[in-house]
């Protein structure tokens, strides 16, 4: 049983990077950011709202707010902070780069673009180091048991914070018609929630991270809220035998507090220091020690 719970997280090292199947990346014009100046955006956005009012299916008072954004202190500058970035690779090149790495993965050929300091990192499953997540990279083929997933990849863009950052999207389509570490195929199909997914570069243009699998609204899709190979064993009626490959339920204590959140609220209200006291314990409890 202990070889089949190894063999199991062993294979979701792999996770989707197995599954980067069958998409030869793009290369469209490459925006570094969405930020718009506020002159910029407020100007765009009394053109919209004085054209296109009749036939807008915006409420009126929502449409009235068209213009309006938070407050600049609260913003960031995406451009201004790529543009002033001290890292030698300029973001276009970053993202050629990103999307050559993944037309690589796809083609079994991405062993030469790791780092030797690389660290490849799930939710749930990681820090792997080089040679670990090499090894895992031979021990399953998702391309067996979907040979037409589809990754959609799409929002390719450089963070403003991590400049030799490539962030992107997945989601991940297509029907289990292979077998599955030697069962049946199932014929399901399966749509996972948009993931989102990030490519670490150092100068030399090696991959020094990797990041996958992070849902972002679990509510998506058919594969329980589960990102990676998770979710798509757990599509198609092969979920593993542990809970971190079923869908999420919350504890004893958490599940009752949220079922009982409004009676929760309701004591709060009427009993401030309640609210203090019972803040003080839980935290008190859940904290960790330094």
């Amino acid at each position: 049983m202990v070889d089949i719970l190894m063999r199991c997280c062993i294979l979701f090292s792999v996770n989707l990077a197995m599954g980067l199947s069958l998409l030869t990346p793009s290369s469209p014009p490459v925006r570094h950011g969405y930020h718009f100046n506020t002159r910029a955006s407020s100007l765009l956005a009394a053109t919209t709202t004085a054209t296109s009012t009749e036939t807008s299916t915006i409420r009126p008072d929502l449409a009235e707010q068209l213009g309006n954004e938070p407050e600049t202190k609260y913003m960031v500058n995406e451009d201004d902070r790529l543009s002033s970035s001290s890292f030698p690779i300029p973001p276009d090149q970053l993202i050629l780069l990103a999307k050559a790495f993944t037309a690589a993965q796809a083609n079994g050929e991405s062993a030469p673009w790791f780092a030797d300091d690389f660290r490849f990192v799930a939710p749930v499953v990681g820090p792997f180091g080089k040679d670990e997540f090499v090894d895992s990279l031979s021990s399953f083929d998702l391309q067996t048991a979907f040979t037409n997933l589809n990754s959609n990849f799409h929002h390719w863009r450089v963070c403003p914070f991590e400049n030799n950052r490539v962030y992107y999207s997945v989601k991940y389509t297509g029907e289990n018609d292979g077998l599955v570490m030697g069962r049946p195929a199932t014929y399901k199909t399966v749509e996972s929630p948009v993931q989102a997914q990030s490519i670490t570069f150092n100068e030399r243009g090696e991959v020094t991270k990797f990041t996958i699998g992070y849902v972002l609204d679990k509510e998506t899709g058919n594969t329980g809220g589960l990102g990676g190979i998770f979710g798509l064993f757990y599509a198609i009626g092969y979920g593993l035998p542990f809970p971190e490959a079923q869908p999420y339920e919350p504890s004893l204590i958490y599940g009752t507090a949220m079922k009982s959140n409004k009676l929760f609220q309701d004591i709060f209200k009427a009993n401030p220091n309640a609210k203090k006291s019972f803040q003080k314990l839980i935290t008190t409890i859940g904290g960790k020690d330094e």
